[in-house]
């Protein structure tokens, strides 16, 4: 930035505090803070700080949330899908409400009494609230894409709601919502105790914990958040702590971020910590586990749907009905295939097996819910649902 954009962003940076917004610095291009803002969880910097923060290199700017600042809270859609649902269901909010357009997804801000960060299931992102901060526009993501009000906020759209506005029945949260005190009391005593006896666990069987850390380290650069994945996956197919609540591990990703250190870029822990959140609910089976094994063999032990009959090749027939098991399996969801994976169980070439999909897209019987990513395998896997009858 030149320096009409640095007075630009220490005007942007005023205007945001004179919304009564608490407002902290985050280094260019980053996502985490380094200076020390727990003290601005409670007190606002005045404009002179402000001033001193934005008046000379190029910063990212962040709202802390909570009370601080009128009581603003975030729902943050990690995926276009997840905000199009919402919006959906309450189109005149989502042409109301301050947005903002992030890498990934959406911003959507409020007022509500909201503690701490809520993660949602199937990667749908969190709610965020006191005890957190967002980056608002026009800080620069990690990746180079600069965040940009949708809806920007005025005087009249930033209006308070209640939280349960931003849930809806595809959702489940991962963290513990509104309940009668008799049952959050009862629910609490059970927790600590559960929690307590994991804790002897943890320190009984490091060693184990030791070995997962060391099979998964990163051997080179760019291979940071796939390791954490694997990381987490290990982790979770431990049989005694499927169920247990991420934030449990978090001196086990402290470790395995230190030890990883010399062979990844990213040198602060949190965004390593991060990732391993966002990683968690998403592991949906153990090591040793292969639902593509599993629900292709008893694909073709089952007769082929009906709308597989209009198709010539078996092998297409037998794709039909193994997209089938795949979605049985996903329940209400949605499954991932890449063109490579199908190709391989298949015994075709990829290229045979996308423009069978391609096919079965067309032909109504898959949904594409999100096309190509990158699996770890090296395949471009695509998001499908199975809508034939």
């Amino acid at each position: 930035m030149g320096k009409t954009d640095e007075n630009e962003l220490l005007k942007t940076a005023l205007q945001y505090h004179e919304r009564g917004w608490c407002i902290i610095p985050i280094p260019h291009g980053k996502k985490a803070a380094r200076i020390k803002w727990g003290r601005y969880q409670k007190d606002r910097p005045d404009e002179k700080q402000l001033q001193k923060w934005f008046g000379g290199n190029s910063k990212n700017i962040a709202v802390v949330l909570g009370k601080v600042s009128n009581g603003l809270a975030c729902r943050d859609f990690d995926t276009e899908q997840a905000y199009q649902r919402w919006a959906g269901e309450h189109r005149d909010l989502a042409g109301k409400l301050p947005t903002v357009r992030t890498a990934r997804g959406y911003h959507v801000y409020f007022l509500a009494d909201v503690g701490g960060i809520r993660h949602f299931d199937d990667d749908d992102g969190e709610l965020r609230g006191g005890g957190g901060y967002c980056l608002l526009p026009p800080s620069v993501h990690p990746d180079g894409m600069i965040y940009e009000w949708l809806i920007e906020p005025n005087g009249e759209n930033l209006l308070s709601l209640n939280p349960d506005i931003f849930l809806s029945s595809s959702v489940s949260v991962t963290e513990k919502t509104e309940q009668t005190e008799k049952t959050e009391k009862t629910e609490k005593t059970q927790e600590n105790s559960s929690n307590r006896e994991k804790k002897e666990n943890l320190r009984a069987s490091f060693c184990d914990f030791d070995k997962v850390i060391e099979r998964t380290l990163p051997q080179k650069v760019g291979t940071r958040n796939r390791k954490v994945f694997e990381l987490a996956r290990a982790l979770r197919s431990l049989p005694e702590y499927f169920d247990a609540h991420p934030k449990f591990f978090e001196q086990v990703v402290r470790e395995w971020h230190r030890r990883a250190l010399p062979n990844i870029r990213t040198q602060d822990f949190e965004e390593s910590w991060i990732d391993f959140l966002k990683a968690w609910p998403k592991i949906r089976w153990k090591i040793g586990e292969n639902p593509m094994s599993e629900t292709f063999e008893k694909a073709k032990r089952v007769s082929d749907p009906d709308c597989a009959a209009k198709y010539d090749n078996p092998k297409l027939r037998l794709l039909v009905a193994w997209c089938k098991e795949l979605q049985v399996r996903a329940g209400d969801g949605s499954f991932f295939l890449s063109a490579r994976t199908a190709g391989k169980y298949l015994d075709v070439e990829p290229m045979t097996a996308n423009r069978w999909l391609f096919l079965l897209e067309q032909d109504k019987v898959l949904e594409v819910v999100e096309k190509g990513k990158l699996t770890r395998a090296g395949g471009i896997a695509t998001r499908f649902r199975y809508v034939a009858n």
